[in-house]
């Protein structure tokens, strides 16, 4: 076992509390249940509106629209955090965005397989 002096037993615990600190703030707060509904309905409700007006899914039907749009919403309500939510506020930040293609992409890939 190794002594350690008063001022490197301070200095120790000050480094543990610093680094708890640290993986504390880095960590993402989920969404509370009712908020992810929430925001995975408004996401959904937006979605299909959408896709049913974009005249370039014409030739898909309102099934595959749906199947893309409870997928996208699902995906982006899991990935959304309470942190999120104030840094996506008035519009979507780069790395959300980048999330979000990449959600459409996979989704649109499933959709069409039906």
């Amino acid at each position: 076992m190794i002594a350690l002096s008063g001022e490197d037993k301070m200095r120790t615990v000050l480094i543990i509390l610093f680094a708890l600190a640290a993986c504390t703030a880095a960590g993402a707060t989920p969404l509370p249940a009712a908020d992810k509904a929430a925001l995975m309905t408004g996401t959904n409700n937006s979605c299909l509106e959408n896709q049913v007006k974009d005249p370039a899914n014409k030739a898909m039907t309102v099934g595959q629209l749906q199947t893309y749009c409870d997928c996208y919403a699902r995906a982006f309500s899991d990935f959304m955090q309470v942190e999120d939510l104030d840094r996506n506020k008035d519009a979507l930040t780069p790395e959300t965005m980048k999330k979000a293609g990449e959600f459409s992409q996979a989704c649109a890939a499933s959709a069409l397989k039906k």
